[in-house]
């Protein structure tokens, strides 16, 4: 192996796999959004949305008030989501100009943002 230059592959063969591989890493990406990553007084609670409306069709009635991330809950929390926004204004705003709006074949209901308090055990 490399002795004498009639050796096939060399310092390259051990090297190759590592570079192939990403051995100096290029990053892991930028992490995956989430409603986590938001600030609470940047987030708004959503009630009433209705079991047709996927979380498209909410960010695109959300998208004029600025939304940049919308959940549609499911489970325990059928029927509601949440909405995130860049700033505190523009989620403040957002529940004055929502609340009420027709979303699919129901009416929303659009609150400030609250941690559910944990239960004790």
């Amino acid at each position: 192996m490399g002795k004498g230059g009639k050796g096939k592959g060399g310092w390259g063969m051990i090297w190759a796999p590592l570079l192939a591989k990403g051995m100096f890493g290029k990053g892991k990406g930028k992490g995956k959004m989430s409603a986590n990553n938001f600030a609470p007084e940047k987030k708004v609670w959503i009630g009433g949305i209705p079991e047709e409306v996927n979380y498209k069709e909410l960010h695109e009635h959300m998208k004029p008030a600025g939304a940049k991330w919308v959940e549609v809950f499911q489970g325990n929390g059928k029927g509601t989501g949440v909405a995130c926004f860049a700033t505190q204004e523009e989620a403040t705003a957002a529940i004055a100009a929502s609340n009420g709006s027709v979303c699919g074949s129901g009416t929303l209901q659009v609150d400030v943002w609250e941690k559910k308090p944990k239960e004790a055990a």
